[in-house]
């Protein structure tokens, strides 16, 4: 007896819990949507994010695309070798617009000569410039690699003496020229090149340098030149990033007379853009 009354309160409490979930529940249907409170949602306006694709990279200049600093150093280094080593030395062996006169310093040409150094010097460029890009496009073309690959096995040579000790070897079609660069711990430059008239000729100069940064400020060279028999050096020292000075000593012949030998001392101020 006890057991049913037990069951008729268990039966009586289970039906009131159900009738209480059931008005505490909304009735399916009762209101348009999924969720409680879509009225608002109903009028809201919803503005999606759009993401904006990166911005495009800025294109190089084009003097930036044909030149850079590897083949700016060439030149500049190319232009020292024919017109002198310091600003000072360029001013002073370029000559005046009169033809008539021979000026005595380490070029003593005339005018007409000095404009076809300079016309040789454009030609060596644009030499350069095109062999410089035709290796940069047979280098990534993979068919084409392997011409570039036996090409700079040719032209490139390094060759580890001892530790700390390396001999670079680099032979410039465009020059002609020939480049021996001697690595060494001391940070010592010694470097020879050799000029030569055409790819398969004797050479027509060669150049011995030897240079050491002093400080980060001031560098010392020395210079010989077979041809001329011209000893030469250097002492040039930064003042900022554009503005330098320089002090040059040389001795040797002209190359109009190999009989008359000078002595030349340039103090120079010089700017570079």
């Amino acid at each position: 007896m006890a057991t049913r009354f037990a069951l008729i309160l268990l039966f009586v409490f289970t039906a009131k819990v159900f009738a209480m979930d059931g008005e505490a529940w909304p009735i399916f249907g009762a209101h348009p949507g999924y969720l409680s409170n879509v009225h608002e949602e109903k009028y809201r306006r919803e503005v999606e994010m759009v993401m904006l694709p990166p911005p495009k990279e800025t294109p190089k200049p084009l003097s930036k695309v044909i030149f850079n600093e590897k083949l700016s150093k060439e030149f500049q280094d190319q232009y020292r070798y024919r017109f002198g080593q310091t600003q000072a030395e360029q001013v002073t062996n370029n000559p005046g617009r009169d033809g008539d006169y021979l000026y005595y310093n380490s070029q003593s040409v005339t005018v007409q000569d000095y404009a076809k150094y300079q016309r040789k010097f454009g030609e060596y460029m644009v030499r350069r410039l095109t062999e410089y890009h035709f290796d940069n496009w047979f280098k990534h073309d993979r068919t084409l690699r392997p011409i570039y690959q036996a090409k700079d096995k040719f032209s490139n040579l390094d060759v580890k003496l001892k530790s700390g000790w390396k001999l670079k070897w680099k032979y410039n079609f465009s020059g002609p020229s020939m480049d021996f660069n001697l690595e060494n711990p001391a940070k010592v430059e010694a470097r020879v090149q050799v000029m030569m008239n055409g790819i398969l000729s004797k050479p027509a100069d060669t150049i011995y340098t030897f240079g050491y940064q002093l400080t980060p400020l001031v560098k010392v060279q020395a210079l010989y030149r077979t041809e001329e028999n011209l000893v030469q050096g250097v002492v040039s020292r930064s003042i900022n990033r554009r503005l330098s000075t320089s002090f040059t000593a040389s001795a040797g012949q002209l190359p109009g007379d190999p009989t008359i030998y000078q002595d030349l001392y340039l103090v120079g101020l010089s700017w570079t853009e």
